[in-house]
């Protein structure tokens, strides 16, 4: 099979999200099938030519060919004023206006015309507009989260006026989009059953198809559990969800937690952390924040339980699943485990309020053996249902849908 893979960004390095799905899909779809990648150039993620350079390389081993694109909105503080001043304009939103580019069109257009693949993959709602005049070509979409209830999320905890006001219309702009496009495509690819529930309540009569998250379980893997007071928690604060778990965190079940074990720590770990959660650390020297750390494993190892305390998400969080592989015990939102095949109480314990979280975080570092028990079995459904091997042949089951869809079967 020959497949046209279209990304907003390049899936390297695996760092978490969607650079970590993306890249273990290519790696594994590249193992039974011939992808040829064309993806968007973000600077943060690789910010001079020898980490392009780098990538390149590193997909090259799973692709037959890889192409890039400079992503416009990301040159300078200007293009992203012009952009927001766009979308501000448009009854398009931010991520369509922002991955407008007239290469990556024209470049998509020539490789749908061409003959050779089988099928498209878009990987974001935002890319649609690329293949909307693709023929015949069978196509699927996917949704890592579904955007529109994502942002109503967001909206729901943002505190600004102007910026609820802005996330709020760009949440129906996303719900528009959402029905305009996804019919469109043969299949529709989600994370979780619970977004394609949303999913097919938003748009009925989709073919949709659930291809979870997953880990690389041999990369991370279980170790020598201390019997420490750490508690952890890791995801980059440049994206709104962590920052706001982390100050959640801190400002409403840290005291709670401290007061009942006085010696725990929290490391936060993740790039870009905000002013307002070093001025805590620098309050608090049981707080330690490390920004972005090229490898999570050992900090982790050194916690005795994984914190999830997310108010804001969709999807399913791939940190998680991070954890459970590693045989963590976890405490969690129901937000931040939602999409998940985990049953409270068994895989991780499940606590929604400031009260409840702390004292199910504090029993937890009082009981090593119910750690142990959590760990094991977090780590057993990983190997089961999260691989990114099975998962990689999921993928290609519903290319194979999709070119059925299309009466392409061969």
């Amino acid at each position: 099979m020959r497949i046209l893979f279209l990304s907003q960004i390049v899936p390297y390095p695996p760092h978490g999200g969607v650079l970590q799905r993306g890249y273990n899909l290519v790696r594994e779809l590249g193992r039974h099938a011939s992808v040829h990648l064309l993806a968007f150039v973000h600077p943060d993620t690789l910010p001079t030519e020898s980490a392009r350079e780098e990538s390149l390389a590193a997909l090259r081993r799973f692709c037959e060919q890889v192409e890039y694109f400079p992503l416009w909105v990301k040159a300078s503080r200007l293009h992203l004023g012009a952009a927001l001043m766009a979308s501000a304009g448009s009854s398009k939103p931010f991520g369509t206006i922002a991955h407008r580019s007239a290469a990556f069109a024209r470049r998509t257009s020539e490789a749908m015309a061409s003959g050779t693949f089988d099928v498209v993959h878009v990987d974001t709602l935002a890319l649609s507009p690329f293949v909307e005049r693709r023929g015949t070509l069978p196509a699927v979409l996917t949704h890592h989260n579904i955007e529109s209830s994502l942002m109503s999320r967001r909206a729901s905890v943002e505190s600004r006026p102007l910026a609820k006001q802005f996330l709020r219309r760009e949440a129906r702009k996303l719900a528009a989009e959402e029905r305009r496009a996804s019919p469109k495509f043969d299949v529709n690819i989600v994370v979780s059953p619970v977004d394609e529930q949303v999913l097919s309540d938003a748009v009925p009569g989709l073919r949709t198809a659930v291809v979870p998250n997953g880990v690389d379980i041999e990369y991370f893997s279980p170790g020598v559990r201390p019997d420490s007071r750490a508690l952890i928690y890791t995801g980059g604060m440049n994206m709104f969800a962590n920052k706001d778990a982390v100050l959640y965190f801190l400002n409403e079940i840290w005291p709670l937690i401290k007061s009942s074990v006085p010696d725990a720590r929290f490391l936060a770990v993740g790039q870009d952390p905000p002013p307002a959660l070093t001025a805590i650390a620098a309050r608090d020297p049981q707080v330690v924040v490390t920004g972005y750390v090229n490898d999570i494993r050992p900090l982790v190892r050194e916690a005795a339980v994984y914190v999830v305390p997310l108010r804001v998400g969709g999807g399913t969080r791939l940190k998680v699943l991070d954890a459970m592989a590693m045989g963590m015990p976890l405490v969690s939102t129901a937000i931040g485990c939602e999409g998940l095949d985990v049953r409270p109480g068994e895989h991780l314990v499940v606590a929604d309020t400031p009260a409840e979280f702390a004292r199910a975080t504090v029993e937890l570092l009082k009981d090593p053996q119910r750690r142990s028990a959590l760990g094991s079995a977090a780590r057993a459904l990983a190997e089961q249902r999260y691989s990114w091997s099975v998962i990689g042949r999921q993928l290609l089951d519903v290319y194979a849908e999709a070119k059925r869809a299309r009466g392409q079967v061969r």
